[in-house]
């Protein structure tokens, strides 16, 4: 797992030969891991659906890339393999996130918005008879890189960042960075998170690690709050619903309109919709909405590979 963990986070400054090399490795370790958990559970698996893992994510360059070819996976499992399910809408002039408000659509369209706190946070809502996304803000992404400044992987429910002091300066001026007050649909990436979040922090001159992470909790929070709008109710799932003091600065402010649901759907929503969006995709249905991702128009997105 260690070497995999290496892996991904070398991949970014890779040369376009290591990267092709290091796609379809990665891509055999997915395949070898479902292949022994489907053996070992009994399952008859009709196809699989794989989002893999973001290296990059321009879209305004033309440009997404999710590692774990598709191909390597399929050799592997045996069994028919949906990937890459962004570039086709990027490819349209999309921005290939947020994803999941197809399924946010037909599978939960009982809740007004929903959030999904992950490495960024996102949301769908509908507005004037149409789903509209975006990302919100950065999350895990952010929260994970300094929790291993402390020798953790993680803030384990937020325990880091509640011990520390929010800087109101730091707060300010990331709140004032001019993603926040540009329109939908947008994304994040990785990228901006270098150029234009990070340097933020360092110009600040805050050196204390639980303060930064007790600041970059109340901003996301901060975010998150104004982005859920007058929404009543308002369904979070993700990693980062699990961090306890994340959820109480949003739960401050949102109250009873803040829906946290049982932990299979906390870890497993976001699987769960890009499973179904590889059944729209092996049955030649849109599983994309041109009003959340920006697109000329909705495909049926993904690459099939079959073996």
């Amino acid at each position: 797992m260690e070497n995999v963990k290496n892996l991904l986070t070398s991949m970014p400054g890779m040369s376009g030969t290591e990267l092709c090399i290091a796609d379809r490795k990665l891509g055999k370790y997915y395949g070898e891991l479902i292949s022994g958990y489907v053996q070992a559970m009994g399952l008859e698996v009709s196809f699989i659906a794989s989002h893999g893992h973001t290296i990059f994510h321009e879209p305004s360059r033309g440009m997404t890339f999710q590692a774990g070819h598709g191909a390597a996976i399929a050799a592997e499992s045996e069994l028919p393999v949906v990937c890459d399910f962004r570039s086709s809408d990027v490819a349209l002039g999309g921005q290939g996130a947020p994803l999941v408000p197809i399924g946010d659509e037909l599978l939960f369209g009982n809740f007004d918005a929903l959030i999904n706190l992950g490495g960024f946070a996102n949301i769908s809502h509908r507005k004037n008879e149409e789903r509209i996304a975006w990302d919100i803000c950065p999350v895990n992404i952010v929260f994970n890189h300094y929790s291993r400044k402390l020798g953790r992987d993680f803030d384990i429910n937020g325990a880091l960042a509640a011990s520390g002091i929010p800087n109101s300066q730091l707060l300010e001026t990331l709140d004032k960075l001019p993603y926040y007050s540009a329109s939908h649909p947008k994304s994040l990436g990785r990228e901006w998170i270098e150029k234009v979040f990070m340097p933020e922090i360092e110009k600040s001159g805050l050196e204390n690690t639980e303060d930064i992470l007790c600041t970059l909790v109340h901003h996301a929070a901060g975010q998150i709050v104004n982005a859920s709008g007058d929404n009543k109710t308002v369904l979070f799932t993700g990693g980062g619903t699990k961090n306890r003091f994340l959820a109480s600065t949003i739960k401050d402010k949102l109250q009873e309109r803040m829906f946290i649901p049982d932990e299979t759907m906390i870890d497993f929503k976001e699987a769960l919709i890009f499973a179904f969006m590889g059944w729209l995709r092996i049955n030649e249905l849109p599983n994309t909405i041109s009003s959340s991702t920006g697109a000329r128009k909705e495909v049926s997105a993904g690459a099939i590979y079959i073996q």
